[in-house]
């Protein structure tokens, strides 16, 4: 997921709603009837369908078990003044997951390719994540639990998830 934001030296903690996310989009377009209101043909089309890509805000995070499931956790930062692209993204309701889904007519929304780091073979010496890693990331095992507690959509979209 790409946040932008500024950081100092040392611990910060950033907290995010998932609505925040780039790679989700709302509830809403995640259930939506395809049939209803589908253009016949041409750019109309292609935007129709394009405005379905994305994760469901409430599926951001792994649901886990009661026991606890273990997961991998990959966090990479970089410079966004080396890595941004020069374009204005639309705004409206299709533009709501770039970092998975590109922008819609437009590049990449940064100068990586999509997947970066992992869209390419690691160098020969590399055989372990370890030795992947450079200083600019970040790998850990977490654990997520869930707590078997279902709540009403309308109770959740006022919550971060």
């Amino acid at each position: 997921m790409k946040h932008f934001l500024s950081v100092l030296p040392g611990t910060n903690v950033v907290h995010r709603k998932s609505s925040e996310a780039s790679v989700t989009i709302p509830f809403e377009r995640t259930f939506r009837n395809l049939d209803s209101n589908r253009p016949a043909a041409g750019r109309a089309l292609e935007e129709f369908v394009f405005c379905g890509c994305g994760f469901p805000h409430h599926l951001l995070v792994p649901r886990g078990s009661r026991e606890g499931l273990t997961y991998s956790l990959f966090v990479m930062v970089t410079d966004y003044e080396q890595d941004k692209v020069d374009q204005v993204v639309p705004g409206g309701s299709c533009s709501d997951a770039p970092s998975i889904c590109g922008v819609f007519g437009g590049k990449y929304p940064d100068k990586r390719p999509m997947g970066f780091p992992f869209d390419r073979r690691p160098p020969a010496h590399v055989d372990t994540l370890r030795s992947f890693l450079t200083p600019n990331m970040l790998a850990r095992s977490i654990t997520i639990r869930f707590r078997y507690a279902i709540e009403s959509y309308e109770n959740n979209s006022r919550k971060s998830y």
